[in-house]
């Protein structure tokens, strides 16, 4: 079993139970696994150190989707782990972005696997990022593939189907961006307009 990363143990400062980041800890025992820990609570950022018995790892099932598919898959974590939306697992060798999590019959944003019934995810070794293509008063939808730190930036040429185009604006999760970029894993949508090439 490896070390979690956040653990739901009691906060001295606060006084209850919150999540923590594991900044470091070993696992041992023979009779039992022990986590023993150094951990920070993301609620008053106090340090301390914590013991808990670490008990065997359970597997979640896990529908991962790609472009218009879906698959069934697993991930094995320990019970106390804290899952949460937008974490990045692995199933087998791919990468996956938690998008839903199922907890005792409801959608939440996080919960301990122990209370988790089913978690939904997407590929994230790409991700498709949607395009509007503005032609001649018009606009259609396109899509270009890319790995989630690949960055476009305002004034990008890029070859969208069998057309080139160039990016004029790029919408990410609050707001419109006229000036700069973005990585691919932020961007809500792209608009761009197709290259008018002139002959010299």
């Amino acid at each position: 079993m490896t070390v979690p990363t956040s653990i739901l143990v009691e906060c001295p400062t606060c006084r209850k139970e919150t999540l923590h980041e594991v900044l470091s800890g070993k696992i041992g025992g023979k009779t039992q696994t022990v986590l023993d820990s150094t951990v920070r609570c993301r609620e008053c950022g106090q340090v301390h150190h914590a013991v808990i018995k670490a008990e065997k790892p359970i597997s979640l099932p896990v529908i991962i989707s790609w472009l218009e598919k879906s698959e069934r898959s697993s991930i094995t974590i320990g019970p106390e782990e804290v899952l949460s939306v937008n974490d990045e697992v692995m199933c087998g060798d791919n990468p996956v972005l938690v998008t839903s999590i199922e907890s005792n019959g409801a959608r939440v944003a996080k919960a301990k696997a122990r209370d988790i019934q089913t978690v939904w995810g997407k590929k994230f070794d790409k991700v498709r990022v949607p395009v509007s293509v503005s032609h001649l008063g018009k606009s259609y939808p396109e899509h270009v593939l890319a790995v989630p730190d690949e960055e476009f930036f305002i004034g990008d040429i890029l070859e969208v189907g069998k057309r080139e185009v160039v990016i004029h604006a790029i919408k990410i999760k609050d707001k419109s961006l006229r000036t700069g970029g973005a990585a691919a894993r932020d961007i809500v949508r792209m608009y761009a307009s197709i290259v008018r090439r002139t002959s010299t």
